[in-house]
């Protein structure tokens, strides 16, 4: 028979971890398919060993939060795009994060692709620059948040 004090630490810490994801949800980009709620797409930059692949950012927002994807998309045998993986940027998809991009830009590089764009928090009245590095592999990248004031 378990010990009461073991139960007890058992009880807060699945209170606890329920506390932690009650914060916010995860927003998949299925949730954004449709028109209204997407408000930026571009196409940028090359992959794949064939370099016939293309990147493709699309933002959507939601109540002023910003919800960023990247989609490594191919074309098939009719010329038509097709996403064969798309990545949901972790640090902005959460619907807690209350971050709200702006001034969006896309370059291609060697290895991929760079996302930058000013971000205002919904959580404080701090300014930050952000950077992300997307690829070479698919649902491959690195953000890193700079702030500017």
């Amino acid at each position: 028979m378990r010990k009461p004090a073991t139960m007890c630490a058992g009880l807060f810490m699945a209170l606890c971890c329920a506390a932690v994801h009650a914060l916010g949800t995860d927003q998949p980009y299925e949730r954004f398919k449709t028109p209204d709620a997407v408000n930026w797409v571009q196409l940028c930059g090359i992959w794949g060993k064939d370099h016939k692949g293309t990147y493709r950012v699309i933002h959507a927002d939601q109540e002023a939060q910003s919800f960023l994807y990247v989609q490594w998309m191919r074309r098939d045998a009719n010329g038509s795009l097709h996403a064969e993986h798309t990545t949901a940027i972790a640090e902005l998809d959460n619907d807690h994060a209350e971050i709200a991009l702006s001034d969006l830009t896309c370059r291609a590089t060697p290895r991929g692709i760079v996302l930058t764009a000013r971000a205002a928090s919904g959580h404080d009245d701090k300014l930050r620059r952000v950077t992300i590095e997307v690829g070479p592999a698919a649902g491959q990248y690195r953000y890193r948040a700079q702030r500017t004031r």
